[in-house]
């Protein structure tokens, strides 16, 4: 009897209470690429990090992510390593969410951090480039794809497994790495550090995060305090992870926040209330605002708001600036003109010819018509038959001489200001001299009683490297790509495609050695494109390339 009473209580409080969780940004697209290493081949083993792969596998795929090779990519030698990472790269393009995780030997030498496949086989420390994988190429691969987040975790803290063979440059544990915009670097343990593999199946580190990043409602830098302080605790604070982060936009959830919704057998599900995270999401949004509306929008959808003296205040202070301007406006539809009106033989007042002439309207938006497009040949019109399909932002200049060159945001990656400065030095670039814009977006912008306007725009060819002025390529590859490029050390250089694809590499023995790495992994990610290089160590050289 009593097991009979239980069980109607238990299906009582499931028909009361139903749980909703999902991630905060809907719709959104996440990829991961997760490597496992223990079968070393010239280094000891490790048992636990094929079992540390599987584990956060499991767990990224509860939560929402794609996953590279469709789960947990084990015991790769250098090649697997690298064309594991490529994929990664690839499949990255358009997403939101970039994650990658290593479990493994990982060592530092100058600074600079390396993942080590099961094939690495050092003897010398000019064998470091040559064996070992940088942790840069995924991080480059991420600046490359733009998604909003990138998390890059490396469980990979453990002792220097060629400790005995003399190479004095290569350090235990890992450097702390800057993170790039956008991006969170988790290291399983504090930079310079040896974590523990654990006695158990799994890493301390591993053990603590596969379970919490399955907590629901728990941001991701919630997350990962979680595990540093359960790790601190179960090894008597001997290892303590390390997180290095850039300002992260939003807030990212692996799990969204859970919701209770009542309602009744018999009755309709009732709506399910505003969560206070979404309130405060929506007020984060929107407090460094001068947009009174925005705050009359909060208002309404959250009248009884912990924000909502705030917003009150906000809107009051709004409207007392706006009341000036809206005064000062008014005033000359308003003011009378003394004396009588002029003859027309008189000359209008200028007071009198502003409140009598009508608006000039602005000229009607003519949608992009390929075969109307002028300077083109009847071959290029045709080429250019796919544009109106292209998706906005995008951008079509053209040149007096029939050049023409386009750009569009089919990764996600672009905005407006950069679809247009992309197309206009690519077509200058072809054309050496400047071209015009003609349509933007599915609209035509060229004004066709003016006839050609040009509109160059700056290529830079020599002088110092400046990461913001770099042609081609995207806003985001220039704030976290180049800039990472130009605080790197040694001998380095950048190549990049007129698309906009761009390889960078350093640390290089040499300026030519530096150059010809960075074409071929420019190449390899660009495909058929031509790569060229831009910059060798601090200076531009593309013009030497032209």
């Amino acid at each position: 009897m009593a097991v009979s009473t239980l069980g109607r209580t238990v299906a009582l409080a499931l028909s009361v209470f139903i749980w909703v969780s999902g991630p905060s940004w809907a719709g959104e697209r996440r990829v991961a690429l997760v490597l496992g290493n223990s079968a070393y081949q010239h280094a000891p083993r490790l048992p636990n990090p094929v079992n540390d792969a599987k584990a956060i596998a499991d767990s990224l795929r509860d939560a929402g992510f794609d996953l590279i090779g469709g789960g947990a990519q084990l015991d790769l030698d250098k090649a697997g390593t690298e064309q594991a990472i490529r994929s990664f790269g690839g499949k990255l393009a358009g997403a939101d969410v970039g994650l990658f995780y290593y479990a493994g030997h990982g060592v530092q030498t100058r600074g600079t951090n390396y993942l080590l496949p099961v094939s690495a086989n050092l003897t010398k420390e000019a064998d470091v480039r040559y064996e070992l994988i940088d942790i840069a190429m995924v991080l480059d691969e991420m600046a490359l794809a733009e998604s909003r987040l990138n998390i890059v975790i490396l469980d990979a803290c453990r002792n220097n497994p060629f400790g005995g063979r003399g190479l004095r440059a290569v350090s235990p544990g890992l450097a702390q790495m800057q993170a790039p915009a956008g991006t969170i670097i988790a290291y399983a343990t504090q930079p310079g550090a040896v974590a523990a593999d654990g006695s158990g199946a799994n890493s301390p580190y591993t053990e603590a995060l596969s379970k919490a990043l399955l907590k629901p409602g728990e941001t991701v830098f919630d997350v990962f305090n979680d595990v540093g302080i359960t790790v601190k605790r179960n090894t008597g604070g001997v290892q303590q992870p390390w997180v290095s982060a850039s300002p992260i936009e939003g807030r990212f959830y692996f799990l969204g926040p859970t919701t209770v919704v009542t309602s009744t057998p018999a009755a309709a599900p009732a709506p399910a209330p505003v969560t206070a995270d979404k309130e405060a999401m929506f007020w984060d949004s929107i407090k460094g605002s001068s947009n009174r509306g925005l705050f009359e929008a909060y208002l309404k959808q959250f009248p009884q708001g912990t924000f909502t003296p705030i917003a009150e205040a906000k809107i009051a202070e709004l409207g007392a600036k706006d009341a000036p301007a809206a005064t000062a406006a008014a005033a000359p539809l308003v003011t009378s003109v003394p004396g009588p009106l002029p003859t027309p033989a008189d000359p209008v007042p200028a007071q009198v010819a502003a409140l009598a002439a009508p608006p000039v309207p602005a000229p009607p938006s003519r949608p992009v018509d390929v075969s109307a497009i002028p300077y083109l040949s009847a071959k290029a019109r045709d080429a250019l038959s796919f544009y109106p399909g292209l998706p906005s932002p995008k951008a079509l200049a053209i040149s007096e001489k029939g050049n023409y060159a386009y750009f569009s945001n089919k990764s996600n990656s672009r905005s407006e200001d950069d679809v247009k400065r992309s197309a206009l030095q690519y077509c200058q670039f072809h054309a050496e001299a400047p071209c015009t814009l003609y349509a933007v977006d599915d609209s035509v912008v060229l004004d066709g009683a003016k006839g050609f306007v040009p509109m160059p725009v700056e290529i830079l060819g020599e002088g110092k490297f400046d990461p913001a002025r770099v042609p081609f390529i995207t806003d985001r590859a220039r704030q976290v790509g180049m800039v990472n490029y130009q605080r790197n050390p040694g001998h380095k250089a950048v190549a990049l495609t007129l698309t906009g694809r761009w390889a960078t590499v350093w640390d290089m023995d040499s300026a030519e050695e530096a150059s010809d790495a960075a074409v071929e992994k420019c190449e390899k990610a660009a495909g058929k494109q031509e790569c060229m290089i831009y910059a060798v160590d601090d200076t531009i050289v593309f013009d030497e390339e032209r």
